[in-house]
């Protein structure tokens, strides 16, 4: 039976063992002296090796020199399993355990990113509704559309007919629209002459089809 309180047991640890070798002893005494979910050693605060090899489990024959701790710190700072801050000169270091399996079900929820385009927001503006959009929209000129937010005609309204027959604009364009389409009426004899042109063709394409049949 293992001598420690607890001993970090991940799937890792078997892998990094021909990395840290004889390190592992530390590790084991960092772990069981972690005391909260973040990894921190003795609560955050700094501590120096004497510290750590009087808080090293077993017979105090068997503790390692402070230059083998040295060491060995140095090789899981280099596997990146623990975190050390050196704290001034001769104040001693901050110690962090890193993917460390002790508490594992107390930490913290991962912090969740937020989105770097934010979602459309609907404008709150808008027409009223009515029975012919469609009609509604060929009742706006183009002028109303080019005069700008402060003087057209705010969501689905239009101006009144009166103004828009008074516009210089849609005077030109109405008289301009009648001269270049001209409204030609048919008399009854031109409208004969077309029916009986059109039965004609289609009494033909009939015995041309039946020919071919």
């Amino acid at each position: 039976m293992s001598k420690f309180r607890f001993i970090a047991a991940h799937p890792e640890r078997a892998g990094k063992w021909n990395e840290i070798k004889t390190a592992s002893y530390l590790e084991d005494v960092l772990t069981d002296l972690q005391c909260d979910a973040d990894g921190r050693i003795n609560y955050g605060r700094a501590f120096g090796y004497a510290w750590l090899l009087a808080h090293w489990p077993g017979n105090p024959d068997e503790r390692p020199s402070v230059r083998t701790l040295k060491r060995h710190m140095q090789i899981l700072k280099r596997a990146g399993i623990v975190q050390v801050r050196v704290v001034g000169f001769g104040g001693g270091m901050v110690v962090r355990m890193l993917r460390s399996a002790k508490w594992q079900n107390e930490r913290p929820a991962p912090a969740v990113q937020l989105p770097l385009w934010l979602p459309p927001v609907a404008s709150i503006r808008g027409g009223r509704p009515v029975d012919k959009p469609v009609e509604k929209q060929l009742e706006s000129t183009v002028s109303q559309i080019h005069m700008g937010p402060d003087l057209s005609p705010v969501g689905g309204q239009t101006w009144p007919r009166k103004e828009v027959k008074n516009l210089a604009e849609e005077t030109i364009r109405t008289i301009a629209r009648s001269k270049a389409v001209p409204r030609v009426e048919k008399t009854q004899k031109q409208l004969d002459a077309r029916r009986r042109l059109l039965q004609q063709q289609a009494e033909m394409l009939e015995k041309k089809f039946k020919n071919a049949v």
